[in-house]
């Protein structure tokens, strides 16, 4: 039995113990019976979110097995040292030429890029929930991940999914530059060719030592030599040279979201 496998049985042992149906547990936690019951079928992933309810209400720990056991099983080896400083990670800065970057993703948009890259239709649900569990630095308390995200216009007009996908995911990236912690920037179509275009990145700061990601077909590479890391900050800022800024990033990010309506 995987990780993420015990985590589901366990909370629905949990549920069961305490003699709460479906709809007694939603309501103490304040998700839907309908959400409860999906997790439990295994339809839905079980994300730091809900978990975190839970634990509030009943206190469990289900968020710390959560970290410890299912976050780690189900990202690739090559991985895991980036992903781990991305989870204490007090800045992360991202770049991606193509899609929203994951960790401003939301589960349709996201559901459909894995859906895209053709994994095994059993291995999906278990990427997804891996992929929105990451953004939960998004919304620590007290000291959320100061994010600044960059991408290309081109990821506006890109369909994923359907038209109601696109239009959800951008009216998330919205949202997203109402919060005070995060940016989003876009570099703009009249930016020609640029620094950055052959490929994604990201760079995690942690007590004031940074570490880099570069993505790739087969697997990505982790960035952690100090010269390494200097001339990676270099390629980032050379592409926020190119971003346009906060305000009209978010102006052309509204234009897009009539396109999707």
């Amino acid at each position: 039995m995987s990780a993420s496998e015990y985590l589901v049985d366990d909370l629905r042992r949990t549920r069961e113990l305490l003699g709460l149906t479906q709809e007694a547990w939603g309501d103490r936690i304040h998700f839907s019976a309908k959400h409860v019951g999906a997790v439990e079928r295994g339809e839905r992933p079980a994300l730091p979110d809900y978990l975190a309810a839970v634990d509030r209400a009943f206190g469990t720990a289900f968020v710390k097995f959560y970290r410890m056991f299912v976050k780690r099983e189900l990202v690739p080896v090559w991985y895991r040292p980036f992903i781990e400083q991305e989870g204490q990670a007090s800045l992360l800065g991202v770049y991606h030429p193509l899609l929203v970057p994951g960790i401003l993703q939301t589960e349709a948009y996201a559901q459909a890029v894995l859906t895209g890259y053709r994994f095994q239709p059993d291995t999906v649900d278990d990427m997804l929930a891996t992929r929105l569990g990451r953004q939960e630095i998004l919304h620590r308390r007290p000291d959320p991940c100061q994010l600044v995200a960059v991408l290309d216009e081109g990821v506006l007009h890109r369909r994923v999914g359907d038209a109601d996908v696109m239009r959800d995911q951008l009216k998330a990236l919205m949202a997203a530059c109402d919060r005070p912690h995060v940016r989003v920037q876009v570099v703009p179509f009249e930016a020609g060719a640029y620094v950055g275009m052959d490929g994604a990145l990201a760079i995690a700061t942690v007590d004031g030592r940074s570490v880099g990601f570069l993505e790739g077909h087969l697997e990505g590479r982790v960035v952690e030599s100090p010269d390494a890391v200097t001339d990676l900050e270099s390629v980032w800022e050379a592409i926020r040279d190119y971003a346009l800024p906060s305000n009209q990033s978010l102006e052309l990010i509204m234009r897009a979201v009539e396109k999707w309506t």
